[in-house]
């Protein structure tokens, strides 16, 4: 069994998997339920290290963790990496935020119950950063405030990040946690999400520091830098509508909506002209010199358009590929819509390779001194409260080491307590 081996949960298109394996991983198996992402991984299988990994098209909560684990040949604790991001629309926050009681949000149960059949020496979790806040109950925002009820706990932010550490600190693992943006890693794109790392021992594994800077070298890359030499003869592109063509034709380079007259904002953004925030995408036309805004999965749509500098188009699957920093030989399979839900759901690669780069390192033996609040927080994706932290595991208490505390103060409530199997320990604040 490689030492550096990996399992791979809800893998997409393989944006981590393949970072992870550019990091020195090996991939075991891969699992997801969608057919055109198993497609794609399939299209790609002479690309992964072991020619033999086992590509699974099945819904993770259909797999028996143990029978599986022992159908690839591993023992309890010889994994050394689990890998995954479960479905985000469960806690995005431009959803209904249904949580764990969305099907999508209950494969968050089925990762800790592989989690736990396997004990790998590490654990990589990825989603929105909406999942720091999200809450195991939730109320609408019609049915708070004046005249009702106040929120139990189970409806308060941040209820179900609490009980998701709980669960992995009774699972043996110290964990820490933080949301990074991969520009700051050499990626073209300017893309938050929060990553949760895990070790079987009391040493956290921090989260990687950023590698480019805004005013620095090595500076952000910019979309012009992403599709420097990329040959595109054939490219799949998502057509705009005559009524979109008119609009961003309208657009310069790096516009949006403020560079419509007044009466065409009012007239083509409807309800959300009046929207007191959140409307930097509508009628948005990239520019070179810049990183491209967070690829998402429908690059057509007024609101969250990914149009080109110069051409009065959506960006194409490749060019949207490589914003992700995937390499031009990753084969995508299914519709061009399917291929740019792929790509707008991966992890970019060269993000997934520095996170990689820490485990393994950690691996090894380096251990980084734990971050300081003043410098953390000027990463740019850390300037909000509540965004990072680290809880540490051992045999007689749990230490909570998260200098923030807000919305996922870990000390709040009685009913989502941290504890363990042989009873309640003490909570030490750091």
């Amino acid at each position: 069994m490689p030492c550096r081996s990996m399992i791979s949960v809800c893998s997409g298109a393989g944006g981590l998997d393949i970072g992870l394996e550019l990091a020195g991983f090996t991939t075991l198996a891969a699992v997801d339920f969608d057919r055109d992402c198993v497609d794609t991984l399939e299209a790609n299988r002479e690309r992964f290290k072991k020619s033999k990994v086992e590509i699974l098209c099945e819904d993770l909560g259909n797999l028996s963790p143990n029978a599986w684990l022992q159908h690839l040949g591993l023992d309890r604790g010889e994994l050394t990496l689990l890998a995954g991001g479960p479905p985000c629309q469960a806690f995005t926050t431009t959803g209904r935020r249904r949580a764990l009681a969305d099907t999508r949000g209950s494969v968050v149960h089925h990762y800790l119950a592989l989690l736990r059949a396997a004990e790998p020496k590490y654990f990589l979790m990825e989603n929105v950063t909406g999942f720091l806040s999200v809450a195991l109950h939730h109320r609408p925002l019609s049915q708070r405030g004046m005249g009702h009820r106040s929120l139990s706990e189970e409806e308060s932010k941040g209820s179900v990040f609490r009980w998701f550490i709980s669960e992995l600190i009774r699972s043996g693992y110290t964990v820490a946690w933080g949301v990074l943006d991969a520009v700051d890693f050499g990626v073209p794109q300017f893309r938050q999400r929060v990553f949760l790392l895990g070790a079987r021992n009391p040493d956290p594994v921090f989260l990687p520091q950023p590698t480019h800077f805004p005013d620095a070298r090595p500076r952000w890359k910019t979309l012009r830098d992403a599709f420097r030499g990329l040959r595109d003869p054939s490219p799949f592109v998502q057509p705009l509508s005559e009524f979109k063509i008119s609009v961003f034709s309208r657009i310069p380079p790096g516009g949006n909506w403020r560079s419509l007259s007044p009466r065409l904002r009012r007239s083509t953004m409807g309800r959300a002209f009046h929207a007191e925030g959140g409307k930097g995408g509508w009628w948005r036309r990239l520019a070179w010199d810049s990183p491209a805004p967070t690829i998402l999965t429908m690059p057509d749509h007024s609101s969250t358009g990914l149009v080109h500098p110069d051409e009065t188009r959506c960006l194409t699957v490749r060019e949207c590929a490589r914003c992700q920093t995937f390499p031009d030989e990753w084969i995508f399979a299914g519709s061009s819509r399917s291929q740019y839900r792929q790509i707008g759901n991966a992890v970019p690669v060269q993000l997934a390779r520095s996170l990689g780069d820490r485990i393994l390192a950690h691996l090894q033996g380096e251990r980084t001194p734990r971050p300081e609040p003043p410098v953390w927080r000027k990463v740019s994706a850390n300037q909000r409260l509540g965004t990072w932290g680290w809880v540490v595991h051992d045999e007689n208490r749990l230490v909570l080491l998260n200098r923030r505390a807000d919305h996922v103060d870990l000390t709040k409530g009685t009913r989502l307590h941290l504890s363990v199997e042989h009873g309640q320990l003490p909570l030490i604040a750091g």
